[in-house]
């Protein structure tokens, strides 16, 4: 759906509407044509005009708006571009080909600049110089000539993010449809549990998996260390904040040398890393071993998450029953905000 604004402006020269353009075109003919006429025609034959004038007007008027019923049905059959007018003056329009704004190299949303060839292909700036301009379609010069008429389109369609059934309100210029949907903080996040198919923004995720799943996550506290116990062979740990209940997972990688461990966020992927330390101690000796890194968001669990760092634990640091001991500590802040506490806190 697309919301195109219109305003109607008092001079005449605001943009087309079917009911504005129809008085336009009644007054210009009463100016050239009936002016004259009024002139050699008594009161009571205008009068007898007037009276079978409005008669005529008023079942023209009917069968106007029979056929504009009639056109609006045929059209929305046909998957037609049908215009529903508000009180406000904005146009509500349905798109049968969404793509028409979308530019035909990348396949996203046109952006402001956009440019056209000789031949009328258009493309948006960013692929412009992706393609040397050069037009894909007919290798013409691209960059030269900017498309005025569709800037104006993009700039007056308004959408709603597709993200509304989340919780989103936004409503914002087509151009911008995929810069705002890419940094959405109502992107859908799928809960953790793989028996589970819920999915909403990570607020709602949160409220549900401490509704639904309350003892199926470790508990800890941002800026405090946490005792963790993990098997070696153990895929993954799901990992619950107490205050905002924010989802977190601990990921166990077995490889040749030891296990590769990472630690991951549930929530949109434009999310701001966490700052967290995470240290291991072997059950041998005292050695330690110890990793500093950021989180990584992503909007479900997976596998082999992307991570700014892991931490590789020899298999000598396992106890003898196949398990790791570790010590974790998120801030929920900056990494400054973990030393603000004793360690041992």
């Amino acid at each position: 759906m697309a919301k195109l604004s219109e305003v109607i402006e008092e001079d005449g020269e605001g943009p087309s509407n079917r009911v504005p353009k129809r008085q336009r075109a009644e007054r210009a003919f009463d100016i050239q044509g009936s002016g004259q006429e009024e002139s050699e025609e008594d009161e009571e034959s205008e009068g007898e005009e007037a009276s079978q004038g409005g008669g005529e007007e008023a079942s023209e008027g009917a069968e106007e708006s029979e056929g504009e019923e009639q056109l609006e049905e045929s059209g929305a059959e046909q998957g037609e571009m049908i215009p529903h007018t508000a009180q406000d003056g904005s146009i509500s329009i349905t798109l049968a080909d969404p793509e028409v704004l979308d530019c035909s190299i990348c396949y996203e949303a046109l952006s402001i600049p956009v440019f056209q060839c000789e031949n009328g292909h258009i493309a948006c700036s960013t692929c412009c110089m992706k393609i040397r301009n050069r037009c894909p379609s007919c290798s013409t010069p691209i960059v030269y000539s900017r498309c005025r008429a569709i800037e104006k389109v993009l700039e007056s369609v308004k959408v709603s993010c597709q993200n509304t059934k989340y919780g989103c309100k936004e409503a914002f210029s087509y151009s911008v449809k995929q810069k705002h949907e890419k940094a959405c903080s109502f992107a859908p996040c799928s809960c953790p549990i793989s028996e589970c198919y819920f999915e909403g923004s990570s607020e709602n995720l949160s409220a549900h998996f401490g509704n639904v799943h309350k003892y199926s996550a470790t508990r800890f506290v941002y800026d405090r260390l946490t005792a963790i116990t993990f098997g070696v062979f153990e895929k993954s740990l799901i990992l619950r904040e107490k205050a905002g209940g924010s989802l977190f997972i601990l990921h166990n990688k077995v490889e040749t040398l030891g296990n590769v461990i990472t630690l991951s966020r549930i929530g949109p992927s434009t999310e701001k890393g966490l700052f967290y330390e995470l240290i291991v101690k072997s059950q041998a000796d005292a050695s330690t071993l110890r990793l500093q890194s950021f989180t990584k968001s992503t909007p479900k669990w997976v596998d082999n998450p992307e991570s700014l760092g892991f931490l590789l634990v020899p298999s000598q640091f396992s106890s003898s029953s196949r398990q790791f001991k570790m010590d974790l500590r998120v801030c929920c802040f900056d990494r400054f905000s973990c030393y603000k506490r004793p360690s041992g806190s």
